[in-house]
């Protein structure tokens, strides 16, 4: 491709940076963009750069400044300056479709779903290391797509185990995937889209993705005759290729089972005990099916009792349903899920949090309810102490739901002290789980949901 000029919408972020590196590496003129109006260009080439304010995002002047509209993952497809640009003929392109073409010789296994993407991201990585297989997490979780490009040399021969995200997957370009996972289906970014079946369709395109030979494996809760959604026309009416079901309620899968914390194989094999494993949390089983079943692919069926040598070198996500440890109050126990950033994931770490709970809620939304989360809470006798710029979204679906046991605090500083002294002064013994799982985004009040889980374990750590 000859250089031409970029115009690079969401430049701030570590995908953005290494995207325009790329972008410069390949001769193009990158004119970077970003809303943030702190945020600034870093380690670029400063002949093939140009800075564009916060506030001049302004299509009729800079029609004229670039040939190619691109964005990393965050930038909504629906911002008026991008629907303008198609109008006017130009070409709109995503970092994973820039990427796609340069990738084309990688094993690549895509992982989509609204929760456990990241954990099964690192799961399958995780075992295939272990298993001799280099492997290495990247797109939406891990490093950058563009990054990879940038250094192809350093990862040739490497499995790559990409985490996809709706808004990567609504352009994908020519992204080619040996194993595409659709892990699960909740509410989840309704501000960006009109409803879950739409959220849903751009998860979809997954199966879009998938080379001649590719497996999708997905949830069997997503399949035409155990979905409501898609009646008309179902995703999978139009995929001819190989399938592969999980059914995350009986734990089982194509080859594989788990049953009594113990993995066996199709013929009932033992292939390896989850005790002492880094996982925890029936859900996270659900997610190790998916894991392994993608792992028997890729090593073309040759896992036995090697595996169990590879569950007990995994090691756990932080902010994922992670236990901080303690020893200051034994009998509080502590636990960070500050990825849960949705409804549906907060209701998953429930399942797997015994009573007495405090839970510690709040945050920026998406756009959803919290009527069903209220009452799940109230059929737990949980107590939930609200931060945040939810809280009064928060407290008023809980309300109408009967549900009333929680308070309203200004930070999480403040939720998390009150809620110590809840547990503390509960009778005849103190304890309980105080569990940090918010429903909804820390863009409020931190940058992300790692800072927001940092910031957690700091508290238990000042104990």
């Amino acid at each position: 491709m000859k250089p031409q000029r970029f115009l690079l919408l969401g430049a701030a972020g570590k995908t953005g940076l290494s995207y325009a590196k790329l972008l410069q590496s390949h001769g193009h003129h990158v004119l970077w963009y970003d809303k943030k109006p702190t945020a600034h260009p870093e380690d670029l080439d400063e002949h093939l750069l140009t800075h564009i304010a916060a506030d001049a995002l302004i299509f009729s002047e800079l029609q004229d400044a670039f040939d190619v509209l691109t964005l990393t993952p965050g930038v909504p497809l629906s911002l008026d300056f991008i629907r303008e640009a198609e109008t006017h003929g130009k070409k709109v392109v995503s970092e994973v479709a820039y990427c796609a073409s340069y990738l084309r010789d990688f094993t690549i296994i895509g992982v989509t779903g609204t929760d456990g993407k990241s954990t099964t991201t690192t799961l399958i990585a995780q075992i295939l290391r272990s298993l001799d297989k280099p492997a290495l997490e990247c797109g939406n979780f891990g490093i950058p797509l563009s990054e990879i490009v940038l250094n192809r040399e350093k990862y040739e021969n490497t499995v790559l185990v990409c985490e996809l995200s709706s808004y990567q997957l609504e352009r994908p370009g020519e992204l080619s995937l040996a194993i595409g996972i659709f892990l699960n289906l909740a509410a989840d970014h309704l501000n960006r889209y009109t409803d879950l079946e739409e959220y849903g369709r751009a998860k979809w395109n997954i199966l879009r993705c998938l080379n001649k030979e590719g497996l999708a494996i997905v949830s069997k809760k997503l399949l035409p005759e155990n979905s409501d959604l898609w009646k008309e026309h179902h995703p999978l009416a139009d995929y001819a290729g190989a399938l592969s079901a999980v059914n995350t309620d009986t734990l089982e899968s194509q080859n594989f089972s788990i049953h009594e914390k113990t993995v066996f194989s199709k013929a009932g094999e033992t292939l390896a005990s989850l005790e002492g494993c880094a996982l925890s949390g029936r859900h996270n089983f659900g997610n190790l099916l998916f894991a392994i079943e993608a792992v028997s692919l890729i090593l073309e069926g040759k896992i036995d009792q090697s595996l169990k040598t590879a569950l007990q070198k995994i090691s756990p996500l932080p902010h994922r349903f992670e236990t901080i440890p303690q020893t200051v109050l034994p009998t509080l126990h502590f636990i960070n899920d500050s990825k849960a950033t949705t409804t549906q994931a907060t209701l998953t770490a429930l399942v797997n949090t015994e009573p007495p709970l405090f839970i510690l809620l709040g945050g920026q939304g998406k756009g959803e309810r919290y009527g069903a989360l209220g009452a799940r809470l109230k059929a737990m006798g949980a107590r939930a102490l609200l931060f945040g710029a939810t809280q009064h979204d928060m407290a008023a679906d809980f309300r109408a739901e009967g549900y009333d046991a929680f308070t309203q605090h200004e930070n999480l500083f403040k939720a998390f002290h009150a809620a110590k002294r809840m547990a503390l002064q509960m009778k005849p013994v103190a304890g309980g789980t105080i569990l940090l799982s918010p429903a909804v985004t820390s863009w409020d009040q931190f940058s992300s949901f790692e800072e927001r889980g940092d910031y957690f374990r700091s508290l238990v750590k000042a104990l």
